[in-house]
């Protein structure tokens, strides 16, 4: 709260308040808490139900099956969407991957950021360890977005590799790249860069007292 000229009171919404670090709190544990259920428990209710587990597969069509929009040319290949009936547990552990390690990922996202909150609250937000964890963050969300795509380009591609192909073509891969995760990762770098030159900034002063 700051007063300004005039007297009156005025407020400053860039201040955490004591509400403002719990609704944090609770959103970091929801997240946490969304990633286990889907990524976790999901696959295994699946397993133990003997859901029908979906799967991509590409393969060569011909054109006449396919309703193409005017103008259009086909190159003779679709990715199409299945539902396997009688997936083993090692197609379904693949498939189940990318969300497994994406929910592990987000669980420690979660506790460092949990970490550091505890420590800003308590009015200590520039020290190494908030440094490490904050370097941790970035390392997790560019090194560890990388690694889900890879992952899910297996599971995408899982199917090619397997004994279900009744006449198998020349293996064809397919992955999806987005770039997102690095850029995500420089700045939270640069935001951890910061917090540095703040704990130096700290040390020097103290040094003077």
């Amino acid at each position: 709260m700051d007063s300004n000229t005039s007297g009156k009171t005025t407020s400053d919404w860039l201040i955490f308040t004591r509400s403002d670090y719990i609704a944090t709190k609770a959103i970091l544990g929801i997240a946490a808490a969304g990633s286990v259920l889907f990524g976790l428990a999901g696959p295994i209710l699946d397993a133990v139900n003997n859901t029908p587990l979906p799967v991509t597969y590409r393969t060569r069509v011909t054109s006449s099956a396919v309703e193409l929009p005017r103008g259009a040319t086909f190159d003779g290949n679709a990715t199409v969407d299945l539902l396997l009936k009688d997936a083993s547990s090692g197609e379904r552990l693949t498939q189940a991957l990318p969300a497994v390690l994406l929910a592990a990922l987000t669980i420690t996202v979660a506790w460092l950021l949990f970490q550091l909150i505890r420590s800003t609250q308590a009015g200590e937000p520039f020290t190494r360890r908030n440094v490490w964890h904050i370097n941790g963050i970035a390392l997790i969300v560019g090194l560890g977005g990388l690694l889900v795509q890879l992952t899910g380009g297996v599971a995408d591609n899982a199917i090619q590799t397997s004994d279900r192909l009744p006449h198998p073509d020349p293996l064809t891969l397919e992955m999806t790249f987005t770039p997102v995760p690095l850029v995500v990762m420089i700045v939270i770098a640069l935001v951890g860069e910061a917090f540095r030159r703040g704990v130096v900034l700290r040390e020097d002063v103290e040094g003077l007292v």
